[in-house]
């Protein structure tokens, strides 16, 4: 299954939450590789694609991206070719997009707040989530692979 992932992270992700990602991703014999976008103006666009870069370059299995909403960055994920990606919010969600879309993306949402609301992760459940997304198989039944087939030639080509 996974081998090599790349963690992207913004400045909203605490050494504390990264240190726990690469463990996880350790016990599973996963290697990986992590770059922090440590800039003030916090270009998250930047950051999805140089993640995606180095991907590509490293041949890696999957990528892990972190940031306050995790919206933003799985926009820009789903928008490279061969990405899937999912924000995931509830193990249920993580354990649907691995075994029916097959996505090797997983975003997470790191906390956010302004004036009207405030979401505060919660890095025990950030843990369960990338447990499931790991020991989750794509289920492969002709439907599943087929709707995949849909996507990779909408992928390839802009058309359904």
């Amino acid at each position: 299954m996974f081998k090599k992932f790349i963690i992207a992270y913004d400045h909203n992700a605490s050494k504390k939450i990264i240190d726990r990602v690469r463990e996880t991703l350790s016990i599973h014999g996963i290697e990986s590789i992590a770059i922090e976008d440590d800039a003030k103006d916090n270009d998250y666009p930047l950051l999805a694609i140089k993640a995606y870069e180095i991907y590509k370059e490293q041949k890696a299995d999957g990528l892990l991206l972190l940031c306050g909403t995790g919206v933003g960055m799985n926009i820009v994920a789903n928008k490279c070719k061969g990405i899937r990606s999912v924000l995931a919010t509830s193990e249920a969600e993580t354990y649907f997009s691995r075994r029916h879309e097959d996505v090797n993306t997983l975003v997470l949402a790191t906390g956010y707040k302004d004036e009207k609301y405030e979401v505060k992760f919660c890095g025990r459940k950030m843990v369960r989530m990338i447990n499931v997304f790991l020991e989750t198989e794509f289920q492969g039944e002709e439907r599943h692979s087929r709707r995949i087939s849909e996507i990779d030639k909408i992928d390839k080509t802009g058309k359904a």
